[in-house]
């Protein structure tokens, strides 16, 4: 081989000096924290310029080009450059490496970039800046937004992002979105972490790289951890994904924010909790009309008046259900009431869209969540509550789901609110409502999701709960159990409805007649109680029907059900018809009249006919007598013996016999009064005292009277009872000058009124009218 020159060996010598230098400077740069390479660009820059200036001296040795290429295999070798190689210009090299750094080797999933803000966004303004300047102190940065599928939590973060950044609160390439929706364990969890951080590690399986590497700068950032629910429910070992969470936050320059579909937050951790509610109406009605329009193409929604309200209304106000309903309106160019009856027919089928998934993929992920499916009782509960549109209270669950013992009920709730498929208003448990969202409602209701079982033990648990209730207003569990069968009203009539007509369960019509009975004496309504008439009668058409006495007796008690309620809805003509077959059938049944019930329907019926007012007191009086006879027939019954009375003394008052009246309704007053019959003790004196003061215009002797019929009315509970001796007693205050304490009865009197669906104005005329 030729040596080579003299001249040749200082420039080897001296190219290898560089060379040394260069590795020297590499070596340095190398061993160097990533993050801190990533953020602090300029931390290298004399190393590099160095490195550059001699590359250029490097490549002038020409006749060293085999040498050359030879020494820069050795040194690139030497340097372990694993995660990048040298490029073709060294001044480059920092921002190649940083552009490696960003694409960790072995990572599972492709690094994602945070999503833009929706652009329709209403209604959560007010949470939006509360929650920025959370994350903008250092000892409240640790915000976790909870709630439903679909109310929008993602859509929150990302305008809180959104707004952090215009506030400098942090710099945009300092906030990092890490999307956990498919972080179904710890490892993968810790993986997605390293990848949307641009962290390098020789290996994943543990976080100490990634919190060394988050640890180095002081420099304040936010992670931004979306769909943190799957990570949490759905691992086999939660303690560890919270574990990575607590990790997390105990580095203090670093913000939180977690997004979870659910009703709790991860323990360990102070949090800022922020369950997020469904939109009120009015951004509901801008979110809908908004997406609405861009869907259809720039035209507005023109039917946007209360038949919006009640389709809004129906989907719950949850952003997720409005915009993709909203959507399909747009779309197709459909009205509310259209997307309405849609919604009824279909469910949450209806709601599916292309760029983000469906209301179904949202319930059914939630579904699909470990704790969720480990738990039996915990399905069974959801479909029970699921059949209860009105939700429950934690003191009526026992009724619904008598199957679970309370430990069991117990532990079921909590593990449907961690996964967020209930909700439970604060207070106390006995009293607290326990609801499930109407999304969640259809999307159980449809394709046979609640089992027949569960249907019919549902089903039976209602027509229970109401004949457990079942009372008149004499007796004196009545007002308690009126405040019973209120809590559930809206639950009973949705189940009862549902009773089919050809094969009703063992009890259903029972249960369909007395909560008719119930509400002509609260909030009268002809729905049930005409449902009620009718499937009474299916079952006694029946050809295979062996109790005709018992069939016969609901069809009679059915149509007087609905009389009653004709006759508060002020239907005279149409109750009177109901009253008068109840009064024929119940003296025709097969197993012999039953002449009380058939005096108490003619009470009804005299009743009627003395508020129409069209016939006089010769044409009724036979019908007093009858009703009277019927009711008194057996004068060892004392408490029928005193309805006959009331009823024989309410037609003496209508027809101006002040004598009489008084006689009777006080022989009647008395015998309650034994038998401490609150409802019809209240009667009597409310009739004793509009006697006195319509008849004598003697409103001072009156005025006693009526205020011991509101004591009698009270304790009985019957608000229509309440609300004319009410009536009564404020008008007699005004005539006696007592204006005072006639002001004082006037915010009950209207508060009732509206319960019972009555104007006050019609209060008044009738206490105008009775005086």
């Amino acid at each position: 081989m030729i040596k080579p020159s003299l001249e040749l060996r200082e420039r080897i010598e001296k190219i290898q000096s560089i060379l040394a230098d260069s590795l020297a400077d590499l070596t340095k740069i190398q061993e160097q924290r990533k993050w801190n390479f990533l953020f602090f660009r300029g931390l290298n820059k004399d190393r590099v310029d160095r490195l550059a200036r001699a590359y250029e001296k490097f490549l002038l040795a020409n006749q060293l080009h085999l040498e050359v290429t030879q020494l820069r295999t050795d040194l690139l070798a030497k340097s372990k450059a694993e995660r990048f190689t040298l490029p073709l210009h060294l001044n480059r090299i920092e921002e190649d490496a940083v552009k490696q750094f960003s694409q960790p080797h072995n990572a599972p999933y492709p690094r994602e970039d945070m999503p833009s803000p929706h652009r329709i966004f209403y209604g959560r303004e007010v949470l939006v800046n509360e929650i920025t300047s959370f994350l903008a102190t250092e000892n409240t940065s640790r915000v976790c937004i909870t709630g439903v599928g679909g109310m929008g939590k993602t859509s929150v973060a990302l305008a809180v992002a959104e707004r952090a950044i215009q506030e400098n609160i942090f710099l945009k390439e300092h906030i990092f979105w890490v999307p956990c929706v498919e972080a179904k364990s710890p490892d993968l969890l810790r993986r997605i972490l390293y990848a949307q951080l641009r962290i390098t590690a020789e290996t994943y399986d543990g976080l100490e790289p990634l919190i060394a590497e988050l640890d180095a700068s002081k420099q304040r950032r936010l992670l931004l951890l979306d769909n943190f629910e799957t990570p949490w429910l759905s691992s086999n070992d939660s303690a560890k994904v919270c574990e990575i969470l607590v990790r997390l936050a105990k580095l203090p320059h670093i913000a939180l924010l977690v997004t979870m579909t659910s009703g709790f937050t991860p323990g360990g951790i102070e949090w800022q909790h922020r369950p997020l509610a469904p939109l009120d109406p009015a951004a509901a009605r801008d979110t809908f009309k908004s997406k609405y329009r861009d869907a259809a193409g720039g035209h507005e929604l023109v039917a946007d008046g209360p038949e919006l309200d009640d389709l809004l209304a129906s989907i719950g106000h949850i952003p997720l259900a409005i915009t993709l309903t909203a959507a399909s309106g747009g779309c197709l160019g459909i009205s509310p009431d259209d997307l309405l009856r849609d919604w009824r027919e279909e469910g949450t089928a209806m709601m599916s869209g292309n760029q983000t998934r469906s209301m179904d993929d949202t319930i059914r992920l939630s579904m699909e969540r470990g704790v969720i499916k480990s738990s039996s009782e915990a399905l069974t509960l959801l479909a029970i509550l699921s059949m209860l549109p009105a939700g429950t209270t934690g003191s009526n669950l026992e009724w619904w789901a008598p199957a679970l013992t309370s430990s069991r009920r117990y532990a079921a709730l909590k593990t449907l609110r961690i996964a967020a498929l209930i909700e439970q208003d604060r207070g106390p448990f006995a009293t607290s409502r326990i609801f499930v969202r109407p999304t969640i409602q259809s999307y159980m209701a449809h394709q046979d999701r609640i089992s027949a079982d569960v249907r019919n033990q549902v089903h039976d648990a209602c027509y229970a709960f109401i004949l457990r209730h079942k009372s008149i207003p004499d007796d004196h569990q009545f007002k308690s159990n009126l405040e019973a069968l209120a809590s559930e009203e809206i639950n009973i009539q949705g189940l009862l409805m549902e009773i089919p007509v050809d094969a009703p369960r063992p009890n259903a019509v029972d249960a369909l007649i007395a909560f008719s009975l119930y509400q002509s004496w609260t909030k009268p309504s002809t729905v049930v109680a005409s449902r009620a008439l009718e499937v009474a009668r299916a079952v006694y058409d029946n050809p295979h029907l062996t109790d005709c006495d018992a069939a016969a007796r609901r069809v009679a008690v059915a149509h007087q059900a609905l009389g009653k309620s004709l006759f508060r809805l002020d239907r005279y003509d149409d109750a009177c018809p109901h009253f008068e077959e109840a009064i024929a059938r119940f003296k025709a049944l097969p197993g012999g009249a039953d002449l009380h019930s058939a005096g108490e329907a003619s009470m009804d019926l005299l009743d009627t006919w003395m508020y129409i007012g069209t016939k006089h007191s010769p044409e009724l009086e036979p019908l007093a007598r009858e009703a009277q006879a019927c009711l008194s027939y057996d004068e060892t019954d004392k408490y029928h013996v005193a309805r006959g009375l009331l009823g024989f003394g309410d037609f003496l008052w209508w027809s101006h016999r002040p004598d009489e009246t008084l006689e009777t309704l006080s022989a009647a007053e008395a015998l309650f009064e034994e038998l401490d019959c609150p409802a019809s003790t209240a009667q009597c004196l409310y009739d004793i005292g509009r006697g006195y003061s319509w008849h004598s215009r003697n409103y001072a002797k009156a005025l006693p009277i009526l205020k011991n019929a509101v004591v009698k009315s009270d304790q009985s509970g019957e608000i229509w009872s309440i609300c004319r001796t009410l009536g009564s007693t404020a008008r007699c205050l005004i005539v006696l000058e007592c204006y005072e304490k006639a002001s004082t009865i006037f915010p009950r009197l209207l508060s009732l009124a509206q319960t019972i669906g009555s104007p006050a104005c019609h209060w008044s005329g009738l206490g105008a009218a009775c005086l």
